[in-house]
């Protein structure tokens, strides 16, 4: 009986981790995806080029479990849907800032923005293709982010 009700338990305590809530960044483009699980707050850099100036843009985010910020923009030009205060560093207009986005954020890219998402020194590399990129925070269960 002994050995039984330590199995069960066992097993109890195996299903209890399993599914215990993580809170991750799910970072989808089309039909590729990425689980990060937030731990510590993640920099994201987003670096594209920007379709109409075809200049290069950077947005910079922090991630953590309370959700997604935008800290920092740098743009080359004034056009069409940049900001028009910034300060200059170097080559680039600079504007920082700190607002909270909530737990979702946006992109839709056309293959001309060739974006790079750069996220602690790992860089990934739009795929020829139209697409959203997404960023949502949210939680799943331990056992979905060990599988991957």
């Amino acid at each position: 009986m002994g050995k039984k009700l330590l199995i069960l338990f066992l097993f109890s305590l195996l299903i209890l981790i399993a599914t215990y809530p993580v809170r991750v960044l799910e970072i989808k483009f089309n039909n590729h995806s990425l689980l990060l699980p937030l731990t510590t707050t993640l920099i994201i850099s987003v670096e594209y080029v920007h379709s109409v100036s075809l200049t290069k843009v950077v947005d910079t985010y922090n991630v953590n479990e309370s959700g997604i910020y935008f800290i920092e923009t740098k743009w080359q030009e004034f056009e069409a849907g940049q900001p028009l205060n910034g300060s200059f560093e170097g080559e680039f207009l600079v504007k920082k800032t700190r607002k909270f986005l909530g737990k979702e954020w946006r992109y839709w890219f056309i293959p001309l923005n060739n974006f790079t998402l750069k996220i602690d020194g790992n860089s990934f590399h739009q795929p020829n293709e139209d697409g959203i990129l997404e960023f949502k925070v949210k939680e799943i269960p331990a056992f979905k982010l060990i599988a991957r």
